[in-house]
């Protein structure tokens, strides 16, 4: 009964911490987010306390501050060692900021591994990899994940705002695989429609009228910001 208790004290003290970050309160978020760690430490909580490390490291992400943000989600990682959305969260970190790309193709392995039957994060493990992939000029290789991250259509992700659109860019940018990724946008329109999500419809079919051809230039409309 009082672990109970415990974890929705603790649940609540993260929605206030989210609140409060939406309300760039950060000082006020942190001193929720620390008191929360400190019960859930208390309790041997590793869930609860995982939660509270890796909503710290969001902290830190809007601050900036990447170093502890890294500090916040590896301790969280070490909690749920098999955890596929905190290898995720990590593995973009280790491409966008600290530029240690084969670290976080081998993180993207391992949620390939732990969660083959879960779409939503195979899907962004492919398309991360990728990303990382052609940051170390593998491009055939980046081209293969790319291909992968569209398998089934999407089928199995919640939404179009999941589908990642981030390899995309990159790869029109160095005008790669110019023909998968008109078709990668045509699966995205398609499963857009399907799931009547108006604004992903709008999006995708702009994306799709203003697509480059193979020997020109990529407008930049065409890039998702």
């Amino acid at each position: 009964m009082n672990l109970g208790i415990h974890e929705k004290v603790g649940s609540e003290r993260l929605y206030r911490a989210f609140d409060l970050m939406a309300a760039k309160d950060l000082d006020s978020a942190e001193h929720e987010l620390n008191t929360g760690l400190d019960e859930a430490l208390g309790q041997e909580d590793n869930v609860l306390s995982a939660l509270f490390y890796s909503t710290l490291g969001v902290l830190y992400k809007i601050r900036k501050d990447f170093q502890k943000a890294w500090k916040y989600y590896e301790k969280a990682e070490k909690l749920l060692p098999e955890d596929p959305a905190l290898k995720l969260i990590s593995a973009r970190l280790l491409i966008d900021v600290f530029g240690q790309f084969d670290t976080a193709i081998r993180r993207c392995k391992k949620v390939l591994e732990i969660a083959r039957s879960d779409p939503p994060f195979l899907h962004q493990a492919y398309a991360t990899m990728g990303l990382a992939q052609l940051k170390t000029g593998q491009r055939n290789l980046a081209i293969d994940s790319f291909i992968a991250s569209m398998d089934s259509d999407f089928e199995g992700l919640m939404s179009a705002s999941n589908i990642d659109m981030k390899l995309v860019e990159a790869l029109l940018r160095k005008k790669i695989a110019i023909p998968e990724c008109f078709a990668y946008l045509q699966k995205a329109l398609a499963f857009a429609k399907n799931s009547n999500e108006d604004k992903f419809i709008d999006l995708f079919s702009r994306l799709i009228e203003s697509f480059p051809h193979e020997d020109g230039p990529v407008p930049e409309d065409t890039i998702v910001r």
